[in-house]
């Protein structure tokens, strides 16, 4: 479907429906009267919702296995991560896709825009090696929503392959029903680096104004986390060559307030603060994380009103010596966000009607200090050329402006789901002066202001068929915009900025759907999945090539360079290292499925993904560590199956972990010969990697977990680990694993 033409339809259909919903609403006098609501006396889990949902939705609960967030997150469809063990944070990939604007890493709903770069010893030139991710604490996570492609509404602004939102602990998850005071702890240890870690929670909800109620929650986490491990083959890790020492080992602490008033039947407010403190990698990182929400509610079917304002704040202050030439360096990053929205619901043309539409607000900032010591006597300009020609902290501004609206129509078996959103993106930040030997625009320092908007239309139609059979079909259109990171890389100073830099643009089909089935092999036994096969086209993918100065001061690419065998070549020879445009669109195909079966009291789990992909790589990543290869293994699935005893009580299981071929940036940089490009080689095979657990519900209050993560001991690399390109990595040195060998971790978690 053209993308004009999907436009068009989505926006036409959207307004027809609400205009006659509106006529219709005011020509009744009474309230709308909806379908008589059915409701089950049991909670349905987050898991088992996602799977109900029409299109490409996952969803994991509170992690009761004793699983590294990395690995939750692997364990859905379509779903990865980037793994930097010198990072601490995490970062998730979607369908190969990875990094702020690619994929809207949320923690309770509000967007992440970290970017870490933390000293290497083995990197090309002693670098840092860079990524965005997220900084959480493990211990305050409860549950994870990810949605792949489609996303309506606010988390869909920047967002190109889809969304991620991490919810943290809250008053309702501390206090038991009925109680007005209550308190929750867990605690973990392992060995072979595990480490030790803690959390404490307490919180109180009382009745309070007319009718609503008061809810305050306090929660604090602390870690310790050691520096080294050993792998499959015994191997301690400070022989990897990857720089594991003393700094490798950290001690992550974060606290959390939440404060819940619902002053009436119509009006609430929730108000957060969150902040994470680490010293790692000779850098003292911490964040701070701010919110409100405010939702009124009143007797109409008209107004459902949701306001969230939130500011976030990240800084890393390197210690002395952890970057070469550089002193009293610091690198900072600030976010904030406004979003407004209202839904309305209403009968229309005998089914029900849910108009969305809202707006959204984002200002992201990044910014740096950086004091070098270089200091040549015969070049009085060598100091301040240290620090423009040097790739360390990008720094810029985001303005990110967007009006969104969603509508969901359900009539009989049939639901609809469209959405449309106009985003204006706007990027500044500073260009210096280029050499006077290379031709740029402009060619002296000067303050750069990127502009660029869209519409972005999504359309999804499901039907349940039968109680068995719910097909869905869906096509959508997302972009992002550039991020200062991109545009304003500076391995050559102005020279290799692009001041002409555009988004991404992404169109996406999706064809599938979901089954629930009961009394297959037992009069009782259930299973519920869901299938569904994705194509996308990514345009204008950025990434970054070499280039070399020509005849006349032009720029030109290492693959006319190599097709013309130097000889256009100036005596400037300097590499500039410029993010472009692809000119070739990105195009990434696959199925997913996600499955769940319970018999009695055995149960079954099980996430799989084929997947196909193009993405260039980028020369930035393998010499100047900006980001990592995020090309998803070929195929992957996650079987995790065990069994309730003790009246559901204890759970023990095993998780069965397979992981296809997958590929790592060339260890020894090697590039293609006729484009210039880093190369991709493969990673040595992975073996199916099993991990046992068991929980025992003890009383009401206390739960007991183990877990032996790795438990056959196999000696492995995992996928998308930044330390497998490392050049210790390379053939000629005989790879050795990054994985941890087998692993026992113990946990409790006490409730009163």
């Amino acid at each position: 479907m053209h993308i004009k033409t999907m436009t068009q339809a989505v926006g036409i259909c959207m307004a027809l429906l609400a205009q006659q919903g509106w006529a219709q609403q005011a020509q009744e006098s009474g309230k709308v009267v909806f379908s008589p609501l059915n409701v089950s006396g049991e909670a349905v889990s987050a898991e088992q919702q996602a799977l109900e949902k029409p299109g490409a939705v996952s969803a994991r609960g509170a992690d009761t296995r004793l699983q590294p967030v990395d690995q939750i997150l692997r364990g859905m469809p379509g779903t990865f991560t980037q793994i930097d063990p010198a990072q601490g944070a995490v970062s998730v990939n979607i369908r190969g896709l990875s990094g702020f604007g690619r994929v809207n890493t949320m923690v309770d709903g509000v967007t992440q825009n970290y970017y870490g770069s933390a000293p290497s010893e083995v990197a090309h030139g002693s670098v840092p090696s860079s990524q965005f991710g997220a900084l959480i604490d493990p211990n305050f996570i409860i549950g994870v929503d990810v949605s792949r492609g489609n996303v309506v509404g606010g988390d869909g602004v920047n967002a190109l392959g889809g969304s991620a939102n991490f919810r943290t602990i809250g008053v309702d998850d501390v206090v038991f029903t009925g109680e007005k005071v209550g308190a929750r702890t867990k605690m973990s240890a392992g060995n072979n680096g595990v480490g030790r870690s803690a959390m404490l929670a307490v919180a109180m909800k009382n009745p309070a104004f007319d009718g609503g109620s008061v809810g305050f929650m306090a929660a604090t986490s602390a870690s310790v986390i050691g520096n080294n491990y050993k792998n499959g083959k015994g191997t301690d890790s400070e022989e990897f060559g990857f720089g594991y020492n003393r700094f490798y080992q950290q001690k992550p602490k974060s606290q959390l307030l939440k404060l819940d008033l619902k002053l009436s039947d119509f009006h609430a407010l929730e108000l957060s603060a969150r902040d994470y403190r680490n010293t790692f990698t000779r850098r003292d990182i911490r964040s701070d994380d701010y919110y409100v929400k405010y939702h009124y509610t009143p007797f109409s079917e008209l107004i459902d009103l949701n306001v969230t304002a939130s500011s976030s704040r990240g800084k890393q202050k390197y210690m002395p010596e952890a970057l070469i030439n550089f002193v009293n360096t610091s690198t900072a990053n600030r976010a904030d966000a406004f979003d407004i929205n209202n839904t309305s619901s209403f009968k229309l043309a005998g089914g029900d009607a849910l108009v969305t539409v809202g707006g959204k607000l984002m200002r992201n900032q990044y910014s740096k200090h950086v004091e070098s010591l270089v200091d040549d006597p015969d070049n009085p300009d060598a100091n301040r050329q240290s620090i423009e020609n040097n790739t360390f902290g990008p720094a810029g501004k985001q303005k990110i402006d967007s009006l969104y609206a969603g509508l969901q129509y359900n009539r009989g078996i049939y639901q609809v789901n469209a959405g449309l959103n106009y985003t204006r993106f706007e990027l500044t930040g500073y260009k210096p002066a280029c050499d006077e030997r290379v031709k740029c625009f402009p060619q002296g320092a000067a303050h750069i202001a990127l502009k660029e908007h869209g519409i972005n239309p999504s359309l999804l139609v499901s039907a349940q068929v039968t109680p068995w059979f719910q097909p869905f079909a869906s096509a959508e259109r997302t972009m992002r915009g550039p991020n200062p990171q991109e545009v304003f890389f500076s391995n050559d100073g102005g020279a290799s900025m692009n001041p002409f830099l555009k988004g991404e643009k992404a169109t996406t089909y999706q064809l599938g759907f979901n089954s629930s089935l009961h009394g297959l092999l037992s009069a009782n036994d259930a299973l519920n999945f869901k299938a569904l096969y994705f194509k996308s086209k990514i345009d204008g993918y950025i990434t970054s090539q070499s280039f070399l100065v020509c005849d006349n001061g032009r720029k030109c690419n290492m693959s006319e360079v190599i097709a013309t065998d130097w000889e256009t070549v100036d005596e400037y020879v300097t590499n500039m290292y410029i993010y472009i445009n692809s000119a070739t669109p990105v195009r990434t195909r696959g199925w997913e499925l996600e499955a769940q079966y319970q018999l009695g009291p055995a149960f079954a789990r099980l996430s799989y993904t084929r997947e196909k992909t193009s993405q260039p790589t980028s020369i930035a990543s393998a010499w100047f560590g900006a980001s990592d290869i995020s090309e998803l293994p070929s195929t992957y699935y996650n079987l995790d199956v065990g069994t309730r005893l003790l009246d559901n009580k204890m759970e023990i299981g095993a998780i069965i972990k397979h992981t296809g071929s997958n590929r790592r940036l060339s260890p020894e940089n090697e590039a293609d010969e006729v484009t210039g490009e880093v190369t991709k080689v493969d990673n040595p095979k992975i073996p199916a990697v099993i991990d046992l657990y068991a929980s025992w519900q003890v009383t009401k209050n206390l739960f007991l977990r183990l877990s032996v993560q790795n438990a056959m001991d196999k000696n492995y690399s995992e996928a998308l680990n930044r330390l497998n390109s490392m050049p210790s990595q390379s053939q000629d040195n005989t790879p050795m694993s990054t994985a941890r060998g087998r692993t026992y971790v113990a946990g409790l978690e006490y409730r009163f």
